[in-house]
């Protein structure tokens, strides 16, 4: 399934929207843990790099989003609601714990960018 890249921004802000509901719900009611780094917390305590290599990630996104809307629709919307807690709470919120091998709590945001990967994988494969 293709979308325009109008619906792509769209798609990519609510997803935004999205992560950020659900982060400040869970901050509000549940517990969650903060993390300072990327993934399974690489470059720790590294905010203003890892904000860089945000905006850097934004802008590639937008440079081939005509390739492949749909998946940079994800990308994008993932990488915007981790930024924004980077740039707004200096941390990222986790919650989600799916309790499978002590595998580190992750949020919305991230479920986007996995999908994402995921639907490029898939495109390049059947491309080939």
């Amino acid at each position: 399934m293709e979308i325009s890249k109008k619906q792509g921004i769209f798609l990519a802000i609510f997803l935004l929207i999205i992560d950020q509901i659900s982060k400040f719900f869970i901050v509000k009611n549940s517990p969650y843990i903060t993390n300072t780094g990327a993934a399974w917390g690489i470059l720790n305590n590294s905010q203003y790099l890892l904000i860089i290599i945000s905006w850097v990630v934004v802008f590639y996104i937008f440079r081939y989003f005509s390739h492949h809307p749909l998946a940079l629709s994800f990308l994008l919307g993932g990488t915007l609601g981790n930024l924004t807690d980077r740039i707004f709470r200096k941390e990222v919120i986790d919650f989600i714990n799916i309790r499978i091998f002590n595998y580190p709590l992750f949020n919305l945001a991230d479920v986007f960018i996995t999908i994402a990967i995921t639907l490029l994988i898939i495109k390049t494969i059947k491309e080939k």
